[in-house]
């Protein structure tokens, strides 16, 4: 009986979501004018970037604040960037605890788990030289600060853990054994672009944090990492299970390679940093199960891993279609070579232009939004937020703004912040989020990025595949990279920080070792 009904009851549903229209509502005092456009619920879900687009074309791009209704739930979206920076020193009747709870939750944490990570204990270990105790949760962002902040800490995770990753995976291009080698020739070894990122980044950070004994727990790990970066907007989205088993098959094996790893002894993995040692030994403090810290563990991993790979990936394919560019970056990072070594603090402090090529690359490919819980009456842009709601901010709204960016905002101006360093500290530019919850991992992304380019660039020759990539992205039957599409950034799904190419999208480089 369920089978015959079955294609009845998925036709009805979908007339439902394709004929319920969304009112954007200007929230005003004390009665509210509604809006309606056509935009059905479904299209939110299949690319929430467009649907707020619409949104903001509907409103003649107006600054003002406006809502969603979306299947009875209320979302506020504050377009302003003055608003913006309102919403993140509101920590009074804006608050972002709720969404990690529910985080927690929705990763599975049990009742008991999340009790233990949500119970302020002044007496617990962890608490003994804070001058501010927090709960568990809470205190997993502060040792991830103290070991991502400039400092020791710092300095250990960058110089002796993420750069030797780097070599090696660069290394193992040169004898082969590279993942991301599609063929090698007289010519020098096709790479594919978007592998190597994941090698050198999504690899080498996990054993810069986990140390090397995760890959004898798990060699394919990453494997169901990637499955997991296609699909966690259903995550986000709190899709049913029906239609989330590739999602779920991802998470679950994540979190079953972690809970192995955690019953491993903890000298036989003590190469792990300071941030893993730090957040096991206050869980299993304050009496975590490794489940539980498994699926902390989890968040943790994506958060830390969803985001460097990317970027690196934009960065480098502007830098393949554009040989006079990376010419330009070729000649400005020269002199940090030493010797046969980088000079990792040079590139740091005397390279604007590299600086300046990796916040345009992070303005145009974050496309992620903020999400905060409205807990009491709040007054922004002339409109009052009611409690009980949410309010979002959309990066990809910001960093498109024509205001603030001109009027072809996504095209790649890799001299604009060079040009005006003013934009580093712009409104309209959050590639990190912003107030108290700025992204402590910043300072090593920028840095290593920049070391991971020009470790590329000043040990190979690189010139594109040209028909390989044709292949992958389209373009033109003949033809140099002139004729080839540029890969397509998949921003219709929520993700944390940047955005992956569309799926089936890549770039394939030749690399020859310089001698």
């Amino acid at each position: 009986m369920f089978v015959a009904l079955w294609p009845l009851l998925a036709l009805l549903c979908w007339r439902l979501l394709r004929f319920t229209l969304l009112p954007l509502l200007h929230p005003s005092e004390p009665k509210e004018v509604p809006y309606w456009i056509p935009c059905h619920i479904s299209s939110f879900f299949k690319d929430y970037n467009k649907a707020l687009d619409n949104a903001r074309q509907h409103f003649k791009y107006t600054k003002e604040p406006y809502s969603v209704w979306i299947a009875g739930a209320r979302i506020y979206i504050c377009p302003a960037p003055d608003d913006v920076a309102c919403i993140y020193r509101n920590t009074t009747t804006i608050s972002y605890h709720n969404i990690i709870k529910d985080m927690y939750r929705w990763i599975g944490v049990s009742q008991d788990g999340f009790n233990k990570m949500f119970t302020l204990d002044e007496s617990a270990k962890h608490n003994s030289n804070m001058a501010h105790p927090q709960a568990p949760a809470i205190m997993v962002n502060e040792y991830h600060r103290r070991q991502t902040k400039p400092g020791e800490l710092f300095d250990d995770l960058l110089y002796q853990r993420t750069v030797p990753r780097i070599h090696e995976s660069l290394e193992a291009i040169s004898d082969g054994s590279n993942p991301s080698i599609i063929r090698q020739s007289a010519d020098g070894v096709t790479v594919s672009l978007l592998r190597l990122c994941k090698d050198l980044f999504l690899r080498g950070t996990t054993t810069s944090f986990l140390g090397k004994r995760i890959w004898d727990v798990n060699p394919d790990l990453l494997d169901s990492f990637m499955v997991w970066e296609r699909t966690n907007w259903k995550y986000m989205f709190q899709m049913p299970d029906i239609i989330s088993g590739d999602m779920l098959h991802a998470r679950d094996d994540i979190i079953n390679t972690f809970v192995k790893y955690l019953r491993i002894p903890p000298e036989q993995r003590s190469d792990s940093n300071y941030f893993v040692k730090s957040i096991e030994a206050m869980m299993r403090d304050v009496g975590c199960n490794e489940q539980d810290m498994a699926r902390v563990f989890m968040l943790h991993f994506w958060a830390v891993l969803g985001n460097m790979y990317k970027v690196a990936f934009w960065a480098l394919a502007y830098l393949s279609y554009d040989p006079s560019l990376l010419e330009t970056i070729r000649t400005e990072t020269k002199a940090a070579s030493r010797n046969g070594q980088l000079d990792e603090s040079y590139l740091a402090e005397k390279c604007p232009l590299l600086e300046s090529l990796i916040s345009e690359v992070l303005r145009l490919t974050v496309a992620t939004a903020l999400v905060r819980d409205i807990v009491a009456p709040t007054h922004i842009g002339g409109k009052t937020l009611q409690p009980g709601h949410k309010v979002l901010i959309s990066y990809r709204q910001l960093h498109t703004d024509h205001s603030a960016w001109g009027m072809d905002p996504l095209a790649l101006g890799p001299t604009r912040f060079a040009d005006n360093p003013k934009l580093y500290s712009s409104k309209s530019y959050r590639p990190f989020g912003g107030g108290h919850t700025l992204c402590p991992g910043r300072f090593l992304a920028k840095r290593s990025l920049g070391y991971a380019i020009v470790a590329i660039l000043t040990r190979f020759d690189i010139s594109m595949d040209v028909e390989m990539t044709r292949k992958a992205v389209g373009g033109k039957e003949k033809g140099g990279i002139d004729s080839i599409r540029f890969p397509t950034l998949d921003a219709s799904k929520p993700s944390p920080g940047a955005s992956l190419p569309v799926e089936g999208h890549d770039v394939y480089l030749v690399l020859k070792e310089k001698h």
